[in-house]
């Protein structure tokens, strides 16, 4: 991944030629609403005016006032802004500051070129300009100061950058326009490559072949961590053993694929981030084909940006506007995808979540294709007021792998389980039903209405087993079209064969008399607290149903209490259901032997009580209700 990654800056390069390798480093210290304003602390030459030479030793800089300039974002190369430690100075002198000018000037600007007077990369020259201007500094201090102070009472509300500037021949010149200055921030950021402040080592080889270019270069470095795909603390890690100072073999990166790759993450910041239910990812096309890359990044940025994802009717497998999922499904098999879940809660910290890697057009579509079969299942082709309710996306998943206060954060097994299912990896069956039912026993104890997530429930099943991720032994290849378009009991003479019609289409989960007999105690449950909804305006029978915890004892035991109940309220009409269900319980034998985990259990007792509707014998609904 790290490799495409690298191709995405080349590309940026490639269409950006004003992008130099200061501008990867550096931060844009501009910003309109915070730090609209730029003060210039500003030095000039005393005497010997005609002599050209910067550092020439027959003239000194002093102050000589504080000067103000509106901020721009084109500033960002003049002022080389990068932030240093939040205590200590930034990596050049200039800085921000919100309220604290003083404060700002002796610890950032003052502090700054008393730390670098002996900096080891400068030349002798250039050390001495830097103890020239530090000793200006510590002498002209209070009255700096207070030029400051005087320059911001007026200034309108937002923050303050504070740079140093100097004239020359009645140029002002900012530290952007001295290449010694640069250095700080070359030299500081190649340092991060090759020293660890953690473990106080070093990590590079010269003359070495770079593991992304694979040309042999000057330096090669074993500590980039833009993006931490890999450690270098743990054994395995390190090539070479638990030696630090050996990773560079673990993944050599020379200074120019550094860069290509910090353009790359700006690049995927600004252009390849899209939302996946409340998280954030990248989305990294490869391929090797030049062309063929410049084209898809091209669509995937026009399709980002334009009005498209402003469409409701268009195809989408997930909830968010700027769902591309569609986009790359129209793509050949020439390219992939990797994505690239991530963490940012603060500006300085970088966590990958979860790494998607090479992701076919072929299976985005096949994904579609199975979202499409899922959604016209009649079981999920319920409508309100014109608009199908049950369309199936990541969201139904999301559903019972969410992160809230109530239920958790399940953050990881819902990336876990979207990987599986990018890369036709096996999901284990029972684990998505645990999390079925722990969410739909939720809602079943604090009353909410949970019809709707059972059916979602469902419909997640029915789309992972059309996937064949559950690899289940009784996988059918197709679903009897008659049946997938249409299900209705419509008299007591077809109830028996309807039935067995609806588990042998599901007989992956329905896998035996055991599973229909729960299923249809299930339906029969739901009829008897319709029934005491409609005549007392509560259904005091839920509380035998446990929380959703029953054992094959209680669910036996359901039947007869059920079938005194309906005969109580003088509305027995489920005499073929409940036939059937004596049928198959005589047949599933003794409950002991049943070998269902109870979550499962209760799962196919929840599905039949959600989907009671569909075995009501229609003609004898008609009948009751004239």
């Amino acid at each position: 991944m790290i490799n495409a990654i690298a191709e995405l800056g080349k590309y940026e390069k490639a269409n950006n030629p004003n992008i130099s390798s200061f501008d990867i480093w550096l931060e844009d210290s501009y910003d309109e609403t915070n730090y609209p304003h730029l003060l210039l602390i500003e030095f000039k030459k005393e005497k010997n005016e005609d002599k050209s030479d910067f550092l020439d030793e027959d003239w000194k800089w002093v102050f000589n006032k504080v000067d103000y300039r509106e901020h721009s974002t084109n500033l960002k190369s003049k002022l080389l802004y990068k932030r240093g430690s939040s205590r200590g100075t930034d990596k050049t002198p200039t800085c921000k500051t919100a309220n604290n000018l003083a404060g700002s000037f002796n610890q950032k600007i003052k502090s700054w070129f008393s730390q670098n007077q002996n900096i080891s990369f400068l030349d002798d020259n250039y050390k001495k300009f830097i103890k020239m201007i530090y000793a200006e500094l510590e002498l002209r201090s209070d009255e700096i100061i207070e030029e400051i102070k005087r320059k911001s009472e007026n200034l309108a509300s937002g923050g303050v950058v504070l740079t140093i500037v100097f004239v020359e021949n009645g140029e002002q010149k900012f530290i952007g326009d001295y290449d010694f200055f640069s250095k700080f921030i070359t030299e500081e950021s190649k340092v991060d490559y090759k020293y660890s402040k953690t473990f106080k080592k070093s990590s590079f080889s010269e003359n070495k072949l770079c593991s992304i270019c694979n040309m042999k270069k000057a330096e090669v470095y074993g500590y980039f961590t833009s993006l931490k795909f890999y450690t270098v603390d743990k054994p395995g890690m390190v090539t070479g053993g638990f030696e630090q100072s050996k990773s560079w073999k673990n993944y050599p990166i020379c200074i120019d694929c550094a860069l290509d790759i910090e353009l790359g993450i700006k690049m995927m910041d600004k252009n390849l981030v899209f939302k996946f239910y409340g998280l954030r990812y990248y989305l990294i096309p490869k391929t090797t084909n030049k062309k063929g890359k410049e084209d898809i990044i091209e669509e995937i940025i026009t399709y980002k940006k334009s009005q498209r994802i402003n469409d409701k009717d268009r195809l989408r497998i997930t909830n968010a506007e700027d769902d591309i999922f569609d986009i790359i499904m129209e793509q050949k098999n020439n390219v992939t995808f990797n994505l690239l879940f991530f963490d940012k809660p603060q500006k300085s910290v970088f966590r990958i979540l979860a790494s998607i890697e090479d992701v076919l057009p072929s299976r985005i579509k096949q994904l579609f294709d199975t979202k499409d079969f899922v959604d016209n299942m009649i079981f999920f082709k319920e409508n309100k007021e014109g608009k199908q309710m049950f369309k199936f996306n990541f969201g139904v998943l999301r559903t019972f792998f969410p992160n809230n206060k109530i239920e958790g954060n399940h953050d990881k097994f819902f990336l876990e389980i979207t990987q599986k299912i990018f890369n036709d990896n096996k999901i284990e069956y029972k684990f998505i039903i645990q999390q079925i039912i722990y969410h739909l026993r939720n809602c079943f104890v604090s009353e909410q209405f949970f019809w709707f997530d059972s059916i979602q429930s469902f419909m997640l099943i029915n789309f992972l087993n059309n996937l064949n991720l559950f690899r289940l032994k009784n996988k059918e290849n197709k679903m009897d079209r008659q049946f997938y378009e249409s299900f209705e009991i419509r008299s007591k003479d077809e109830f028996e064969a309807k039935a067995e019609l609806f588990f042998e289409n599901f007989k992956e989960f329905f896998v035996n008399d055991v599973h229909q007999s729960i299923f249809l105690i299930g339906v029969l449950s739901q009829f008897l607290l319709n029934i005491q909804r409609t005549e007392r305006g509560a259904t005091p029978f839920r509380s035998k149903l446990k929380g959703l915890k029953m054992d094959g004892r209680d669910i036996t035991a359901l039947v007869p209490e059920i079938i005194d109940k309906l005969e109580q309220y003088k509305s027995n009409y489920y005499i073929p259901l409940e036939n059937l269900i004596s049928k198959y319980l005589i047949s599933a034998g003794d409950f002991r032997r049943w070998n269902i985990p109870i979550d499962e259990m209760n799962f196919v007792f929840v599905l039949g009580m959600n989907l009671s509707k569909y075995f009501k014998i229609k003609l004898e609904e008609k009948d009751m209700e004239d």
